[in-house]
């Protein structure tokens, strides 16, 4: 199983992605054979070698021999359904379509069911699609990473008239997208491009660790000036593939660290304010005593979260705190795999995490609101209900390694 990196940096299309999978080694003649088991008829495929910035690539073309009509969503959905590839194959070719779908029935205010595809509907746009899901199960792609996307300037004709870059269908699909502006005149990303790299990339962002195997190159049709017109991508095992303790035992992710320094608060006011952190989300808030400018002393805010929870964190921050800026940063985390469950003790119920170790280990951790509600319940203090506890998780422990 392997990984792939797309690197964006003259954005995406559809036939630049085909002619990177071309470069790295899918067979055209298998992708014909593939690509005839859809009732699609009327086009050739064509593949040259060409330069950009002397760079040499595959150029990827579908050479379609007479006009087409335009094509609604469910004859193509049936289309892909009744043909004999693989059902993964028509699973990703679906998923890239209902992407679009969405994004051309929002923009043009019409139920999904009833967007009819002018330029990505066509024949060539059906076969970039397709071919990209070939190329992912011929290649057997398993985890796919793409760095952020840029995206041109300017105006593109298209059959709805003239557009704004990028179009507004793939401004729509890009939500939610790290994008910037490049400063080119012209469309870099297509919607079609927008829509696999959103079915297939799962998280965008710089290169992870890899052993890089193999580099494709698909290009463009257009120039850019010094900018290439070229996709590249790199195929290859992320190191936590290739090291058997990591793979074995830890568990990686991407995860959003926040921070600010507040040197004008009441320090009574932190409590309220990390307890409403939590509720928005957090994984961790952490507080570091600092020493700011002119010698006064603050508190370093630190926040851990999802990428996906920064607008619920930044907003508890804001309004709990003196706060008038957060710095934010993504971050690789590897953590230990972990669950939870409940044991029976002579005190009662307790939650108690499972955190899987190396070598088939598996620690147990007794959660401290449990502890702190039996402690109060019982009379007792939390060093005496955690000893008994304690002695529970290990006569438990013993039994099941017996």
């Amino acid at each position: 199983m392997k990984t792939l990196y797309l690197d964006c940096f003259s954005g995406i299309s559809g036939d630049m992605v085909v002619g990177a999978f071309i470069d790295l080694g899918l067979p055209l003649n298998f992708l014909k054979v593939e690509l005839h088991k859809l009732s699609l008829d009327g086009y050739e495929l064509d593949v040259k070698r060409v330069k950009k910035n002397s760079i040499d690539s595959a150029n990827f073309s579908v050479q379609v021999e007479e006009k087409q009509k335009a094509r609604d969503y469910k004859g193509i959905k049936n289309m892909i359904e009744g043909s004999s590839l693989k059902n993964d194959v028509k699973a990703l070719s679906l998923k890239i379509f209902d992407l679009l779908v969405e994004a051309e029935g929002k923009i043009h205010a019409v139920p999904p069911e009833d967007v009819h595809f002018h330029e990505i509907g066509c024949v060539d746009s059906i076969v970039d699609i397709v071919s990209t899901a070939i190329g992912m199960d011929y290649l057997d792609i398993s985890h796919v990473y793409s760095s952020n996307i840029v995206t041109g300037t300017g105006m593109v004709m298209t059959d709805h008239g003239c557009m704004p870059v990028p179009a507004p269908a793939t401004a729509e699909i890009l939500k939610g997208v790290p994008v910037s502006n490049a400063a080119v005149e012209g469309e870099l990303v297509t919607p079609t491009g927008a829509a696999i790299l959103k079915a297939i990339a799962k998280k965008f962002g710089p290169m992870p660790e890899m052993n890089v195997e193999k580099i494709g190159y698909g290009a463009g049709d257009k120039d850019w000036g010094e900018r290439p017109n070229l996709l590249r991508i790199f195929l290859g095992e992320t190191l936590d593939k290739l090291d058997g303790a990591i793979n074995g035992f830890y568990d990686r992710d991407e995860v959003l660290v926040m921070e600010t320094a507040i040197d004008d608060m009441n320090p009574q006011f932190f409590e309220n304010m990390v307890e409403g952190l939590f509720s928005g989300g957090a994984l961790d808030v952490v507080l570091i005593p600092v020493y700011m400018k002119k010698g006064r002393p603050g508190t370093l805010l630190q926040v851990i979260a999802s990428p996906e929870k920064q607008q619920q964190v930044a907003r508890v921050i804001f309004s709990g705190s003196t706060s008038i800026g957060i710095r934010s940063y993504r971050v690789d985390r590897m953590k230990l795999k972990r669950g939870e469950e409940m044991i029976s003790t002579s005190l009662g119920e307790v939650r108690v995490k499972t955190i899987e170790m190396e070598k088939g280990k598996v620690e147990l951790r007794p959660e401290y609101d449990d502890l702190k509600k039996l402690a109060k319940l019982k009379g007792m203090s939390m060093r005496e209900v955690n000893s008994i506890i304690q002695q529970t998780l290990l006569s438990k422990r013993e039994k099941d390694f017996v």
